[in-house]
């Protein structure tokens, strides 16, 4: 985010930077300078976030996130958080700083962290000095190791989940949602860099209903991909050695030089000689010149300075987004929503159509990641929309195509909404009526639940338990999902309610008798017999050779935010998800059209650590449905 940009310039003996250097070695001077008797000068009134006016409180090892190390272990993401002590101001500015050691050693203790955090608290800041996630040896440039690049990103990552931390609790901490900054040395530098330039690009980690934008960012021998730099990143101050070679010097200038293309509000100073961590002399210069930049870029800044939320870059509420496909087939997509503001829905309808009387996808609160399924017919021009009640992104995958005849996509209506009357008890029943002898798919949602629970389609006179159509993992949750439904010769099927919901049943479409072979659910895998699937572990679901199967997929016990994808085992995961989780603890449930091989094997790609468990629900047969590889079809967050 840019506001004020100053003219950009490095600052070096002899150039820009001269006047902002004499400054500096003016203070360090007044440190260490013997009191000399003179004539008076008058006194000047300190100034709040510039000059250092308060003693310091620091509350140590808070967490502000849950995430999956390296290894795949469970980690809590800690800060020490540096406040003025006795300080009653409510909008304060927040400095957050990240540690150098190569991405594999130090702590939130070590180094000029501490002193950071301390000098920015002084003056009246909010400050932090954070904990991230590192690997087992270290980062050495130039980067070309998947595995360098990953500690990379995962210390970007939870760097970004600490600015969302601290804007998900602003009020409680007395901070400036708008006024955020961010800084480090050597690899804290390369972090700090990251979210600069990174904004609210990765959608991992805790708060996501808050943006990850800053201010502007404080380097200390650290340097970013210049490729990565734009016109809405944030800008940074660099202070580099110029005989650097771990960070190299010509790296940061690079930097530096593409903050300036992009127009970005940057500044460069060179220490000429000086090696990677600078010497102590240069360290205090470099401290001061770079509080008063962060006076001038954070506090000074002619409004909010960087976002307190994301969420504007969604679609508006209240959009119909066309969407193109195969024209005049009927389809299976995956709907998802992405930095959700708040509770709503999202409805695959004919462009033009009024929305509402039922959903594809249902989302309760802010910040949640929901996928689902649904089955949209492409109109003779390959449109259809997606309507989105409340501001979000959206995200839209093809699956796979119904043949002509396989499929009577009926105009969408609803069989069942018990909030008009009493609500189900637990172990209660409810039926829902559809065409005699036939297999239909429907949307399935609960709403109002009083815990954690499942719904459950089947014959009426059946035994519940042993598989669920839907899941719920604590009270006041609205789930929605697809379910296939067989109607008996007497046209009813009853949804099983386990905990006390309501429930709402939305029909949208039936298939031809020879399309579906709607075998007896069975369950096909459950890890809970087991050890949980580490994060990025494939796991085996063994079917039907050569063919298409309904699955319900669902995650448990989650360790943290990540996605489900089914995929042909050993293939390289990403580019669409199943199914996703956007905190740890998490019971999501989704339906999925898998294609088992000829050997009868699919697998579950689980990018966070979870539990799985799948239950085939029955196969679409070959003539029926053209099971593509999936296919995007449009993705707000790159338009």
């Amino acid at each position: 985010m840019r506001r004020g940009r100053l003219t950009p310039g490095r600052l070096t003996p002899g150039r820009l930077g001269r006047r902002h250097i004499a400054a500096a070695a003016l203070a360090v001077a007044a440190l260490v300078a013997p009191v000399i008797a003179g004539p008076a000068v008058p006194a000047r009134a300190a100034t709040r976030y510039l000059d250092p006016t308060f003693s310091v409180t620091i509350r140590r090892n808070v967490v502000y996130g849950h995430a999956i190390a390296l290894d795949g272990t469970p980690v809590e993401l800690r800060l020490d958080l540096y406040v003025p002590k006795d300080d009653t101001a409510i909008d304060r500015p927040v400095y957050v700083f990240a540690h150098g050691g190569a991405f594999y050693s130090g702590d939130k203790n070590s180094g000029d962290a501490p002193t950071w955090a301390n000098e920015l608290a002084r003056r009246g800041w909010v400050a932090a000095s954070i904990n991230y996630r590192m690997g087992t040896s270290p980062v050495v440039y130039p980067v070309d190791e998947t595995l360098e690049r990953r500690q990379i990103d995962v210390a970007r990552i939870d760097m970004q989940t600490a600015v969302r931390w601290f804007r998900e609790n602003a009020v409680s901490l007395g901070i400036d949602p708008g006024r955020i900054a961010v800084g480090g040395s050597s690899a804290g530098a390369i972090t700090a860099l990251g979210v600069a330039t990174g904004a609210d690009g990765p959608l991992e980690g805790d708060h996501l209903g808050h943006s990850s934008a800053v201010c502007t960012a404080i380097s200390i021998y650290g340097a970013t991909d210049p490729a990565t730099i734009g016109p809405n990143d944030a800008g940074a101050f660099f202070h580099h050695g110029t005989a650097d070679t771990i960070v190299p010097y010509a790296l940061g200038v690079a930097s530096y030089d593409a903050m300036v293309a992009a127009g970005l509000s940057t500044a460069l100073h060179s220490y000429p000689g000086e090696q990677h961590g600078l010497t102590p002399a240069s360290q205090l210069v470099a401290r001061a010149e770079s509080i008063q930049w962060l006076y001038d870029h954070v506090v000074a800044a002619p409004g909010p300075c960087s976002p307190a939320v994301a969420l504007d870059s969604g679609l508006p509420g209240g959009t119909q987004t066309p969407v193109t496909g195969p024209a005049g087939r009927s389809a299976v997509v995956s709907v998802v929503a992405v930095d959700t503001t708040g509770a709503g829905y999202l409805q695959l309808l004919p462009c033009g159509a009024s929305p509402g009387g039922w959903a594809n996808l249902t989302t309760d609160a802010a910040g949640q990641i929901r996928a689902g399924l649904g089955v949209v017919p492409f109109g003779a021009d390959g449109r259809t929309c997606v309507y989105n009640q409340t501001r979000t992104h959206v995200v839209v995958d093809l699956q796979g195509t119904f043949e002509p005849g396989a499929l009577d996509d009926v105009t969408d209506v609803r069989l069942l909404d018990t909030r008009t009357g009493t609500k189900p008890a637990d172990g209660s029943r409810v039926t829902i009526t559809g065409r005699p002898d036939s297999t239909a798919i429907v949307s399935i949602a609960a709403t109002e639940n009083v815990a954690a629970g499942y719904l459950q389609v089947l014959p009426c006179d059946s035994p519940p338990g042993g598989w669920a159509n839907l899941n719920t993992d604590h009270a006041d949750q609205i789930r929605s999902g697809l379910a296939f439904v067989r109607f008996g010769a007497d046209g009813r099927a009853c949804v099983y309610v386990q905990r006390s919901a309501h429930v709402v049943v939305d029909l949208q479409a039936y298939l031809a008798p020879a399309a579906f072979d709607d075998v007896a659910d069975v369950r096909l895998l459950d890890t809970r017999a087991g050890a949980m699937p580490t994060s990025g572990s494939q796991t085996v679901l063994t079917g039907r050779p050569d063919a298409t199967g309904v699955v319900s997929l669902v995650a448990t016990e989650s360790t943290g935010p990540g996605y489900l994808q089914v995929l042909p085992c050993g293939a390289a995961p990403g580019g669409s998800a199943n199914l996703n989780l956007d905190a740890a603890g998490q019971t999501i449930q989704g339906l999925a059209f898998v294609r088992f091989g000829s050997d009868g094997r699919a697998c579950v790609y689980a990018q966070t650590a979870t539990h799985v468990v799948a239950d085939l629900q029955g196969y679409v047969a070959a003539s029926a449905f053209i099971d593509i590889v999936d296919q995007r079809l449009y993705d707000s967050r790159t338009r």
